[in-house]
């Protein structure tokens, strides 16, 4: 083993792990993109608001919804059991299963979390069995229907024959809603319901999802906070509307504005990109100090990049591997201190040259 190789060698023995991993923030996270206060103000909302309450968190792929919603669930959670919370991911249920299982896989996690703690068990057991029989019906009629996906015709079929069932399920589910906010142990003012990923799956899927959740939820103590790209559910309806124009445009609102009651856009242009970013980079070694880097590197990423979180942890991870790259290459060829003894760049010039033009190439 040569010298540059047992130099490369050690540096990787004695340094920290770089390399961003693409997780939203865990619940209870520092805020480094100064978003937190639009969690704070949508939690004050959800703790005032009317009921039932559905909101949509709107944005683009890894614009930071999941986050958000983290957020949220954190604030609520610190609050002594006034909130019951309840979290389901659609995408996981959506893996290895048919259109029409995703569909009713979602509906019965969330009558699920809710009956656990229910002490009256006859209710308990006659809700899982209007479940049951609900989800056994729209199978059955999925199993009728021949080629494609099948998930549009089970959901019309099943909200067309099961109209009387459903409207048994939402009763019990509103008996089961006011005696968890009545009992003496453990009360709860509200039942959040959270409903991750729905811009992961099918958009015909998803668009699905909204309407059997508005039909069986629209229940009194419940507030439901749904991810979703607005984009997704224009796709998802483009079987019923047609290609999305000026013309036909307000039918693709109207759908959505009938579900949602509040919509909440994620706020990318406000995100303080550059305290996100220099900690990233910190992180990674490719600075020492942010105070310096945040007004430039903000200003860099608003004329090139952009504010999605996912892409900036992109551009860190891309930084990382040319930064060992550079290491290698000055081992072998010119020391970093010649270079800026020949050009007078300084440490700070030549980061952010560095900086601004992998975010130009990128």
């Amino acid at each position: 083993m040569d010298s540059r190789e047992k130099s490369v060698e050690h540096k990787f023995m004695t340094e920290k792990y770089i390399g961003i991993v693409d997780e939203p923030n865990p619940k209870g996270s520092k805020d480094t993109l100064d978003i937190y206060r639009h969690a704070d103000a949508l939690t004050e909302f959800i703790r005032k608001t009317s009921t039932p309450m559905a909101i949509g968190i709107q944005g683009e792929w890894g614009s930071g919804k999941t986050s958000l919603l983290n957020a949220i669930y954190y604030a609520l959670e610190k609050e002594g059991g006034k909130f019951l919370q309840i979290w389901v991911n659609s995408w996981e249920h959506s893996l290895l299963t048919t259109p029409e299982e995703t569909l009713l896989k979602i509906i019965n996690a969330i009558i699920h979390e809710m009956v656990l703690g229910d002490d009256n068990k006859a209710r308990q057991s006659n809700i899982m069995e209007s479940t049951g029989n609900i989800i056994k019906g729209a199978l059955r009629i999925g199993a009728t229907v021949v080629g494609g996906s099948k998930g549009l015709e089970v959901a019309d079929e099943m909200l067309r024959t099961n109209v009387n069932s459903i409207k048994e399920l939402r009763e019990q589910l509103v008996s089961l809603a006011e005696e968890i906010q009545a009992r003496n142990t453990n009360p709860a003012e509200k039942i959040i319901i959270y409903v991750d990923d729905l811009d992961r799956i099918e958009p015909k899927e998803a668009v699905l999802v909204l309407e059997l959740l508005k039909n069986i939820f629209s229940i009194p103590n419940c507030v439901f906070l749904l991810a979703i790209d607005y984009q997704v559910v224009v796709k998802g309806l483009e079987h019923k509307f047609g290609k999305r124009t000026e013309e036909n445009d307000w039918e693709f609102r109207a759908f959505f504005d009938k579900i949602i009651q509040l919509p909440f856009l994620m706020p990318m242009g406000e995100y303080n990109k550059g305290k996100y970013v220099s900690n990233l980079l910190t992180q990674i070694g490719f600075i020492d100090s942010r105070e310096s880097f945040e007004e430039p590197l903000d200003r860099v990423l608003g004329w090139t990049i952009g504010g999605n979180p996912r892409s900036l942890k992109r551009l860190v991870n891309s930084l990382a591997l040319i930064n060992i790259l550079i290491g290698i290459e000055d081992d072998e060829d010119i020391s970093e201190l010649s270079v800026k003894e020949e050009y007078g760049v300084n440490e700070y010039v030549k980061d952010m040259l560095h900086f601004t033009l992998v975010c130009l190439q990128i």
